[in-house]
């Protein structure tokens, strides 16, 4: 960006004074083209100052020439007529007349080359002025020519530069795309995993019913011998390979409450009661329902219950 900041002015300043310049080279060009015709039109009035005075002294000459081609006059001691004398005044009149003419014209003549010199001299110091002008915008177009010349290459490194960081940054940004879609895919699967343990850890199994419903079911088995001979039963202990598919699942985190059927029932398996709230109780019984209060302790030695009924 910094190398476009400086390069801009530049190629403003390059535009505008290209066209700055394009004015004035039309300028030159067009004063240059008046100067040219400004040359001819001199040289023709040049040449038509010449061959007017030519012309002029041509036909001095030509009456010149007559007068001389005229019989002389003699000179004697005769009385001349006054037709005579008068034509000789005449004729010398005449010829004064013309040379003072010529005079006159080539007097003119003399100054109008002068003025045209003149005009000529002052069309050659303006046209050495404008050379002198053309060369100094010459030299200026190339050395601002010369600038952006250098300013452009300038840039153009600089873009090539900013290319290879691109690519670069591209193949590092590459990198850490892939890197952070296995992250994403590691931190998925990791926590699906800890979400699964979680569930598998919080997961708690309970169920009610009477011994012989349980005893039926797998749930419970008798060990031991009857406390009678004849009558009683053997003491009853869960089963050492429980089912969870005959238990009612729960999520121990979450649900405190297990709300029993009528009876009064009593907690067979190893969790201890101290950690939990029976809704009302008889006899060391549990009625009515089971509010866990301290869930990590209570189910900390099993996560099955069992609550026997009677």
């Amino acid at each position: 960006m910094r190398a476009l900041r400086l390069i801009a002015p530049s190629i403003l300043l390059a535009a505008a004074c290209n066209s700055t310049d394009r004015q004035q080279l039309a300028a030159l060009a067009h004063a240059d083209s008046l100067r040219t015709d400004s040359l001819v039109s001199i040289k023709n009035e040049l040449l038509n100052e010449v061959m007017t005075s030519t012309q002029f002294v041509t036909a001095i000459n030509d009456e010149m020439a007559k007068l001389k081609s005229k019989t002389p006059v003699k000179l004697t001691t005769a009385k001349k007529s006054e037709s005579e004398v008068a034509s000789i005044k005449e004729q010398r009149a005449a010829v004064l007349a013309s040379i003072s003419a010529l005079v006159a014209r080539l007097d003119s003549s003399e100054a109008r080359v002068e003025q045209l010199r003149a005009r000529a001299s002052q069309l050659s110091k303006r046209d050495a002025t404008l050379s002198s002008q053309v060369e100094r915008y010459s030299k200026t177009i190339a050395e601002l020519r010369q600038t952006v010349e250098q300013q452009r290459a300038d840039f153009s490194a600089t873009i090539a530069r900013q290319n290879a960081q691109i690519s670069a940054l591209t193949t590092q940004v590459d990198t850490f795309t892939r890197a952070t879609v296995r992250l994403a895919g590691e931190k998925a699967a990791l926590s699906d995993t800890v979400t699964s343990l979680t569930a598998e850890m919080n997961t708690a199994y309970y169920v009610v019913g009477t011994k012989d419903e349980l005893i039926e079911r797998g749930i419970l088995v008798e060990e031991g011998r009857k406390r009678l001979l004849i009558i009683g039963g053997r003491p009853v202990a869960p089963a050492r390979d429980l089912d969870p598919s005959k238990f009612t699942r729960i999520d121990r985190a979450r649900d405190r409450v297990i709300n029993l059927p009528e009876g009064e029932y009593r907690i067979l398996t190893r969790q201890n009661p101290a950690y939990a709230s029976p809704f009302s109780s008889h006899d060391g019984k549990i009625l009515g329902g089971l509010r866990v209060e301290q869930p990590d302790k209570f189910w900390e030695p099993s996560r099955f219950l069992i609550l026997v009924r009677g």
